[in-house]
């Protein structure tokens, strides 16, 4: 579980700074609907951490817990080094820094650390959620391509 989780939270952090960076680059970073884009990254690489996890070790399948903790050991890997990134990024760039506190509601009481900390709020939260139903959905699945055929039928 360590080796894929490693794998698949580096390749997180590289998708989330990697977005970042492009959307810097192409001037929508106060686009915060784009933000879906990392959503998508997220759950994906989720999924194909927990599904190789589960063909790696079939005998964990309908046990929900285990792969909830793989998918959440990667997210860790990946959301924990990221939200570092996004706080020394605010901290070094006070333009976008003041953008976010004149445009929130609860702006005055943001700064690096605190906006970091959302971030990081909603990386583990989406991470949570997320493994949980890419387990349901794997293990669905793997019983539905895995299940012997009854021996009465078997020719």
């Amino acid at each position: 579980m360590n080796k894929i989780a490693i794998k698949y939270g580096l390749l997180l952090l590289a998708s989330f700074v990697g977005l970042f960076l492009l959307m810097h680059e192409v001037i929508q970073i106060r686009n915060y609907n784009l933000r879906i884009l990392n959503g998508f990254a997220h759950i994906g690489l989720l999924y194909m951490a927990i599904r190789r996890y589960r063909r790696e070790n079939p005998d964990t399948v309908n046990n929900y817990v285990s792969g909830v903790v793989t998918g959440m050991y990667a997210s860790i890997i990946g959301v924990l080094p990221f939200t570092a990134f996004v706080m020394f990024y605010l901290i070094g760039d006070d333009t976008f820094m003041n953008y976010i506190q004149d445009t929130i509601p609860i702006g005055k009481y943001f700064n690096p650390f605190t906006a970091s900390l959302f971030v990081f709020t909603e990386g583990i939260a989406v991470s949570l959620i997320g493994s949980y139903i890419a387990v349901r959905i794997i293990d669905m699945n793997f019983e539905q391509n895995h299940s012997e055929i009854p021996t009465e039928y078997a020719e």
